[in-house]
């Protein structure tokens, strides 16, 4: 009987560690399975956010396609002397070359997404039949038509939108292309 008396207190505390093992990896396996979801819904939203850039792209609204932008995003672009800040200069930025190049299209081939980052690869084509603004003035249009591939690396903020726009194409052979230079 002192026996029974002298294993039971032990077989009780084996019990008890037992279950507060399984009690935290069951809270191990819970947190598991929130950041899980929470991954997975933040791949939908990018995946939403990456539809939505090519959908208005194509739309040509370019005050849409602005407020896919954080207010005070960068965009980094071949043939601009600096970055470009700020929701309204992107928008600005964006317009100029649909009104030097209003049949423009980009056709995104290739879409990754990681994290907070999108990258789009493509192809974009378009004549160029009105005017392109610079900081040194208006080109005449040349009415020659060019076809570029591009990659464009979007970095996401919290809230969804795009902070930050990394775009490059070759910049020589779109002038090259327009006939702006031999």
């Amino acid at each position: 009987m002192k026996k029974i008396f002298m294993i039971l207190p032990l077989v009780l505390v084996l019990c008890f560690v037992y279950s507060c093992q399984d009690k935290a990896a069951m809270a191990e396996l819970e947190e598991f399975r929130a950041k899980a979801a929470i991954e997975a819904q933040n791949q939908a939203d990018m995946e939403k956010l990456a539809e939505k850039v090519q959908e208005v792209y194509d739309s040509r609204d370019m005050a849409a396609f602005a407020q896919l932008y954080a207010e005070d995003a960068t965009l980094f672009m071949p043939g601009e002397p600096e970055p470009i800040q700020g929701r309204e200069a992107i928008e600005k930025n964006q317009a100029a070359a649909f009104r030097a190049m209003p049949d423009m299209s980009v056709k995104f081939t290739l879409i990754s997404i990681s994290g907070k980052y999108i990258v789009f690869e493509g192809v974009s084509q378009g004549t160029f039949t009105g005017p392109l603004a610079t900081p040194a003035g208006d080109i005449p249009p040349t009415g020659k038509s060019a076809s570029l591939r591009l990659a464009c690396i979007l970095k996401v903020n919290a809230d969804g939108l795009v902070e930050e726009d990394r775009t490059y194409f070759d910049n020589l052979d779109f002038m090259k292309q327009l006939g702006l230079i031999q």
